[in-house]
């Protein structure tokens, strides 16, 4: 009598974000540096592997030193440190996780021997699946129904694509300092089948030649169609990406130097869909009474991202114990800590952070450095359709410096930003029907009943022991509101 079916739930949830140290003491003589030019650091999640309760995360982290031997001469190492780190949280095995760290702040330490040092955010999410049991069809009864939207999980899949690109710089490059990347989505899309990814890698390269400090920057595009099973047009993508390993190979000639820039990125795609389905919101029988239970379910559908080009600028003052710079060399990468995005009146969106980086620079005593950061809010006009929530990603891929007045740096950083929109979509769905004592069944040839305030055709059913179709009939002009008359004949 009573037909149940089961819908296949997505729900996205989010464990709190947790923050970690990482430190690492490498062997290097600190005898041999004089001063500490730069530290650049990020952190990539490497593996993570699902419990009920919690998620173990594996990650690395890479600090790129550069410093001043104790000749005075410019000098880059690299070091990696690998951590594991616990995530506790609403977890299933089964679940689809994603994890994202990001690099709040780096510091080194020279105190006796040296140590890198640097603080991370790690935030863990999942896509589970909730099995829903809805009451869609029931015979022999007054029903009531209703469309709903709920979430679904189409699937996910990661590739890992190679990328190179090379540039002509002239002269006898002495070493490389330091190499940096970033990469950024540019757009995405479904497909039949397959999700149509579009990005950039941005890579830095900082370097020594004819005894000067220089920087060198590329930016390779990168398109790859990822195959998820299921995957139509109508469904949404959500796309992650990480440079797994980058390195820089010099080529060429004796002062005429190539520089090469190889390695391999990971793409990660997720995709989304949003089905309806209809159920029962209601149910009567004329004969017996019914209980129901309701369940509610709160569900969130992906409706899509759209990536956006910005730019921000500031001026940095430095302080005034120190010389005044003469040039600026390098600036070998740059990090973006967004604290917090809205939107505003006009339906913009508004992402504010600060941008940090270390800035190389040149004055009466050689080489010199300070870590410059210059805070941005950008109002972005949204491309897609308006969403209940819209969550938002920034990367710097390309950050510059000049000289104004003696003491200020003018710094400009290009930014890329996405917006991902996410729209509620709860609702909620009869579990369970019991059928109970029989109704003392209205015999009257002839009924008139009055409408309350409230009230619906399942109340003038009951009242009337009628189906609504049979009470339609009769009363064919008559809406079901307060106050109206209803006037039923029994036939039989």
């Amino acid at each position: 009598m009573f037909d149940f079916e089961k819908i296949n739930v997505s729900k996205f949830y989010s464990a709190p974000t947790q923050e970690r140290v990482v430190q690492i003491t490498p062997d290097i003589d600190t005898a041999n540096v004089s001063k500490v030019l730069s530290l650049a650091t990020d952190a990539k999640c490497t593996g993570a592997e699902v419990f009920d309760g919690y998620v173990n995360i594996s990650g690395r982290v890479n600090f790129r030193l550069v410093y001043l031997d104790g000749e005075g001469a410019p000098r880059g190492v690299d070091y990696n440190a690998d951590f594991e780190e616990r995530i506790d949280g609403e977890f299933e095995s089964g679940d689809s996780v994603r994890c994202d760290i990001a690099v709040v702040e780096s510091e080194v330490e020279a105190d006796g021997m040296l140590m890198l040092s640097c603080v991370l955010e790690i935030c863990v999410g999942a896509i589970k699946r909730d099995d829903v049991e809805a009451l869609v069809g029931a015979q022999n009864c007054y029903e009531t129904k209703k469309d709903i939207n709920y979430p679904v999980f189409v699937g996910a899949k990661a590739v890992t694509l190679p990328f190179d690109d090379e540039q002509n710089v002239g002269g006898e490059i002495e070493r490389v300092l330091c190499l940096t990347t970033s990469c950024a989505v540019q757009s995405a899309k479904a497909i039949d089948g397959e999700a149509d990814v579009k990005l950039n890698l941005f890579a830095r390269v900082t370097y020594c030649t004819d005894g000067k400090i220089c920087t060198r920057d590329f930016d390779i595009p990168i398109e790859e169609q990822i195959t998820i099973d299921g995957l139509g047009e109508d469904d949404k993508v959500a796309i992650s990406c990480v440079v797994k390993n980058a390195k820089v190979v010099l080529q060429g000639v004796t002062d005429d130097n190539v520089i090469r820039v190889e390695g391999e990125v990971q793409i990660r795609a997720q995709a989304f869909g949003c089905a309806k389905a209809t159920i029962i919101e209601d149910v009567f029988m004329l004969t017996n009474e019914t209980e129901i239970a309701k369940e509610k379910t709160d569900c969130v559908c992906f409706d899509g991202c759209e990536y956006y080009a910005e730019q921000t600028s500031g001026t940095f003052a430095m302080s005034d114990n120190k010389p005044t710079p003469i040039e600026v060399c390098a600036l070998p990468y740059a990090h973006c800590y967004l604290a917090k995005s809205y939107m505003d009146e006009d339906g913009n969106l508004v992402v504010e952070g600060v941008v940090n980086s270390d800035v190389i620079y040149r004055d009466e005593n050689g080489y010199n450095c300070v870590r410059a950061e210059i805070p941005f809010s950008n109002a972005i006009a949204l491309n897609q359709n308006a969403s209940n929530d819209i969550k938002a990603r920034c990367e710097v891929v390309k950050i510059n410096a000049t000289l104004r007045r003696e003491r200020e740096l003018f710094i400009t950083a290009d930014l890329r930003i996405s917006a991902c929109g996410l729209s509620l979509a709860p609702f909620e769905y009869i579990s369970q029907v019991d059928i109970g004592a029989e109704h003392k069944q209205n015999t009257s040839a002839l009924s008139v009943y009055v409408v309350g305030e409230g009230e619906s055709m399942l109340d003038v059913c009951k009242a009337l022991s009628a189906m609504p179709e049979d009470i339609c009939a009769q009363n064919p002009d008559v809406a079901i509101e307060k106050d109206a008359r209803i006037v039923y004949f029994r036939t039989k």
